[in-house]
C-alpha cells in the first residue's frame, strides 16, 4: 500500500520528457512486441494446419482402396448411362471387356453431372472446376470417344494439386517432339531435293 505508479514517479523525478519517453517505450513493447508474438503464433498454427492437410491429402492419394472403389463407381455410372454398353455379370469377371469399351464424350458429360459420380470425383481429389471439362481433357485426339482405360489413366493423372514435375514432363515431351519433327522435316526436304529434276548440262539453243 502507498505505492506510486511508475508513470507518476518518472514524471515527478525526471520530468515530462522522461515520462513521454517512458510512455512511448511501454506503447512499443505492448503493441509492437505482442503483435509480433501473435503473428508468429498465427503463422506457426497456419503452417501446422497446412502440413496436416497435405499429409491427409497424401494419405488419400496413396489409399488404393479409395481409388479402386471410386473408379468402380465411375465405371458403373458410365456403363449405366451409356445406351450401348452394360456390365455383363460381375465387374471383376469382365475387366478386359470393360477396358476395351470406348464411350462417347456425351456420356462423360452426363456422368459428371450425376451426384454419385461427383462424390466419387471429389473423393479422388479431382478439382471440381475440371468436372465439366473432363470429356475434353480425356479426349486429347478429339476422336469423339474415350476408352475406359484412357479415362482411368487420365483421372489418375488429374488427382491432387499441380506439381512442378508435371510441367517439366510436358516440357521434355515437347522438346522430344520438336527433335523428331525436325528429323522428319530434314528427311522430307532431302527426298524432295533428290527427286527434283536437274537440267541437262548440254542444252543447246
Amino acid at each position: 500500500s502507498g505505492g506510486v505508479p511508475i508513470f507518476e514517479y518518472v514524471h515527478a523525478e525526471y520530468g515530462a520528457l522522461a515520462s513521454i519517453f517512458y510512455c512511448c517505450f511501454v506503447f512499443t513493447i505492448t503493441i509492437g512486441l505482442f503483435n509480433v508474438i501473435s503473428a508468429i503464433f498465427v503463422e506457426s498454427t497456419m503452417a501446422a494446419a497446412t502440413a496436416l492437410e497435405s499429409s491427409k491429402k497424401r494419405a488419400r492419394l496413396a489409399d488404393q482402396h479409395l481409388w479402386n472403389t471410386r473408379i468402380c463407381t465411375l465405371i458403373k455410372r458410365l456403363m449405366h448411362v451409356s445406351p450401348e454398353h452394360s456390365i455383363p455379370g460381375r465387374m471383376s469377371e469382365s475387366i478386359d471387356e470393360i477396358f476395351s469399351v470406348a464411350v462417347p464424350r456425351s456420356v462423360i458429360d452426363l456422368v459428371v453431372n450425376d451426384a454419385e459420380a461427383i462424390a466419387a470425383l471429389n473423393d479422388l481429389d479431382i478439382d471440381p472446376t475440371d468436372h465439366l471439362y473432363l470429356s475434353d481433357i480425356l479426349d486429347p485426339d478429339n476422336g469423339g470417344t474415350v476408352a475406359v482405360a484412357e479415362i482411368i489413366d487420365g483421372l489418375r493423372r488429374l488427382r491432387g494439386d499441380p506439381r512442378r514435375s508435371d510441367i517439366v514432363t510436358v516440357d521434355l515431351m515437347i522438346r522430344s517432339i520438336q527433335h523428331q519433327v525436325g528429323d522428319i522435316q530434314a528427311k522430307v526436304t532431302a527426298m524432295f531435293e533428290g527427286d527434283s529434276p536437274t537440267p541437262p548440262s548440254n542444252m543447246t539453243m
